[in-house]
């Protein structure tokens, strides 16, 4: 995306990605729990929604350890 929208990385990581997003992930933190639910719900090749991974992510930003979606790896 930087490259196509004439940017560094640098500058599309500041200006396109929440920082703490790297710093969450840098930390080990991810939303590995809700990817793996996306889809249980749906028949095979259903689309997935975007509502619970928009919800993970803002757990993610919040630092809310206490979510599902939120996990730390080893």
């Amino acid at each position: 995306v930087a490259e196509y929208l004439g940017n560094t990385p640098a500058i599309a990581r500041s200006s396109y990605i929440d920082s703490r997003v790297f710093d969450r992930y840098r930390s080990g933190w991810t939303i590995a729990g809700a990817l793996e639910k996306i889809g249980l719900e749906d028949e095979y090749g259903g689309p997935a929604f975007q509502g619970p991974i928009e919800e993970a992510v803002l757990d993610l930003l919040d630092n809310n350890r206490d979510s599902d979606a939120v996990e730390k790896s080893d």
